[in-house]
């Protein structure tokens, strides 16, 4: 006999009548099932809607006839129906009944799942590869648990609903037994399931292989879904916290059935949780990197920490309140090619929100197709708020609209990012395929020559794009100054001869629509708002505009923000130079920082660029200077008792011309007043300040 044929309870489930077997699921002792999510006014809200039969999902909301099909979709965007047969909705309706006794919440979920029933088989939304039922399966499992702990009328679940609501979880586990994903997110959410099936329901016959077909290859698809450092290798946060979701549950599941195992997956549990802590805003959002949307995931930071023992990930779950911080301010992401910059994690819950968070993009596409064309893009995140985002995901809806937008296409491309589009074409090129709503994706942009370093008071990272859309050759040398602003050097090397029109954009908040001022004026452009100072040196010919833009936390919900642009075209290698400042507010521990201006000292066509930044610092006026080779090799300079040999060097002056701080890229030969901080045949890249005697002291 196959596994499908075996039937659905084992022998002392069968044996029961179905008045019995109902009062015996009811009641029986529990089995160690996932903790139970509390009940909140949005679950209530949801579940009073949904008794009008009316459904909000994904963006859009539909009032649907009382004796509605399940295989209509009322929307055009195929993600409706998608989630509206995840049933996520009837986990509300249940906690609104938890929370209220009124049995109308009770009648409805069982209405909506035996008109489900009495219409649907296993595999009705083919493209989604039985994901649909992996959420499913889950949601009434949870469904399962938490009637339990609430009384439940004979007259309302009935002992033939019963048996057919727990056969069908079963078959629907054994579907997805058949029928799993070949990797990634999907197959972890499947896997996740059938996991959570086995350990809940002994009584199923099939009960220890859904145990070790969840056990086995969810481990193994866990460890290839992180990398060694932690991240998810689709390289979106929002995806990164849903398998980790996964992956805690499965963790706390096993441990609690003294199932054994991979010891491996601890330390890739470990590192997955850092990487959640160290990409969630001092708010406790998150940037919405590639594919994501908003949501505070922080309970799995809390779940980690009392799992696992950890005080920073409690430090993070409570934005400050509790726990530890971590030692280590900003961090390299190498699998990934992901980085984070800070100026610290603060010492209590006032400065831990007050802090800055700096992300930024050097990695290669990631795997699957939740990735967006947008390698150098990056986040700031200062006084409180974001400042520099990310616009999102939308939607993936790849139709066009009624506007002629393929808004799945804009959402993804390289101009809906912070980051230099050339020619006006994508990083890596979006291609459609004849059925409507589906794309491939050519040859991916490269990242080459990457370097980096992460100091005691600067971070920086610089490497250079390839992609086969264009000749030009982007390089940015992305600067984390003092920890208190960015310097950011867009060097784009031609070498064709031929005319290439380069555009940076720079995406701010929603919340500064309307309050953004731009200004020309000299070499300066100057984008000012209430929380924030972008200066970029105007190059010869550049132009500047503020243009409208759109940005998305929620599926299916967009706002319209500011998008500063500057726009160049030469037949002859060029650059922009920016530098993005929070403005002083009195909220904010940088209230006696401020930028002011940002100049070139020397010519546009020289081989060494000389930039020179002002500002005032607790009162007292500094300039930073940055030297760096034109073409992004190294070069010589000599000035403001400065002498240096490198690719790059800034250093920081007060108002009388001393040098209290330097940091360097690839140099060889620096001195200070003719003091040698270093000479060496081999390239380094250094920091140093006042308070070192010598270099590296």
């Amino acid at each position: 006999m196959t596994v499908e044929q075996q039937p659905i309870f084992i022998d002392a489930i069968r044996q029961l009548s179905p008045e019995v077997c109902l009062d015996y699921f009811l009641n029986r002792k529990p089995v160690g099932g996932p903790p139970l999510p509390k009940p909140s006014a949005e679950d209530v809200a949801i579940a009073q809607r949904v008794l009008n039969n009316e459904f909000t999902i994904c963006g859009e909301t539909y009032h649907l006839p009382a004796d509605f099909s399940w295989q209509t979709n009322p929307s055009r965007d195929k993600e409706w129906q998608v989630s509206h047969h995840k049933f996520s909705y009837a986990v509300s309706l249940l906690q609104a009944y938890r929370c209220s006794k009124a049995e109308p919440y009770l009648r409805k979920w069982v209405a909506l799942i035996d008109s489900w029933l009495d219409e649907m088989s296993s595999g009705f939304i083919v493209a989604s590869d039985a994901q649909v039922e992996a959420r499913r399966v889950e949601r009434w499992v949870y469904s399962f648990l938490l009637l339990r702990e609430v009384p439940c009328p004979r007259g309302i679940i009935t002992p033939d609903f019963w048996q057919r609501f727990l056969s069908r979880i079963a078959t629907e586990t054994l579907y997805l037994c058949e029928h799993l994903s070949q990797s990634l997110n999907h197959r972890t959410l499947q896997l996740s399931s059938i996991f959570l099936v086995g350990v809940v329901f002994p009584e199923f016959r099939l009960h220890s292989y859904f145990v070790r077909v969840g056990r086995d290859k969810l481990t193994e698809n866990l460890l290839n879904e992180f990398y060694p450092d932690g991240v998810h290798v689709e390289l979106s946060t929002h995806y990164h916290q849903l398998s980790l979701k996964s992956f805690l549950a499965f963790v706390e599941l096993a441990q609690a059935h003294k199932v054994r195992l991979n010891p491996e997956l601890l330390s890739r549990l470990s590192k997955a949780l850092d990487f959640y802590l160290y990409m969630q805003w001092p708010n406790g959002e998150i940037p919405l990197i590639n594919d994501a949307d908003d949501g505070d995931f922080r309970y799995l930071l809390k779940q980690g920490s009392a799992r696992l023992n950890d005080p920073r990930w409690r430090w993070g779950a409570t934005l400050g309140k509790e726990g530890q911080p971590p030692e280590q301010s900003s961090k390299q992401f190498e699998d990934a090619g992901y980085f984070v910059f800070s100026d610290g994690w603060g010492v209590d819950a006032v400065t831990a929100q007050q802090r800055q968070h700096v992300f930024y993009d050097c990695a290669q596409l990631g795997a699957g197709k939740h990735g967006h064309f947008d390698l150098f893009n990056f986040c700031y995140f200062a006084n409180g708020k974001p400042l520099m985002i990310d616009p999102g995901r939308y939607t993936y809806d790849a139709v066009p609209g009624e506007e002629g937008i393929n808004w799945r296409r804009a959402f993804k491309s390289t101009a809906y990012h912070n980051t230099v589009e050339i020619d006006g074409k994508d990083q890596t090129r979006y291609i459609p395929k004849p059925k409507p709503g589906k794309f491939k994706l050519g040859p991916a942009v490269q990242v080459a020559d990457r370097s980096f370093k992460l100091g005691q008071q600067s971070d920086w990272v610089c490497a250079q794009a390839h992609s086969v859309e264009y000749t030009p050759v982007h390089q940015r040398f992305f600067l984390y100054m003092q920890r208190q602003y960015l310097f950011i050097l867009d060097r784009i090397h031609i070498s064709d001869g031929t005319p290439h029109s380069c555009v940076l954009r720079f995406h701010l908040s929603p919340e500064m629509q309307g309050e953004v001022s731009l200004q020309t004026q000299g070499q300066q452009i100057s984008a000012i708002a209430p929380d924030l100072t972008l200066l970029s040196y105007h190059c010869p010919g550049m132009t500047a505009a503020l243009e409208p833009g759109w940005a998305s936390k929620k599926y299916g919900i967009k706002h319209p923000i500011p998008v500063v642009t500057l726009g160049q075209t030469d037949t002859q290698s060029l650059f922009f130079c920016t530098v993005v400042a929070p403005r002083p507010v009195n909220t904010s521990p940088a209230a006696n920082f401020e930028i002011q201006s940002l100049d070139l000292l020397n010519e546009a066509t020289d081989s060494m660029l000389l930039f020179q930044v002002s500002g005032q610092d607790q009162g007292q006026a500094f300039r930073d200077r940055f030297c760096f080779a034109r073409d992004g090799q190294a070069g010589s300079f000599q000035g403001f008792g400065l002498t240096f040999e490198g690719q790059g060097v800034g250093f920081r002056q007060t108002a009388e011309g001393q040098v209290t701080y330097l940091l360097s890229q690839q140099a060889k030969h620096i001195a200070i007043d003719n003091r040698s901080l270093l000479t060496s045949q081999t390239a380094q890249s250094i920091e140093w300040h006042t308070a070192q005697k010598e270099f590296g002291k």
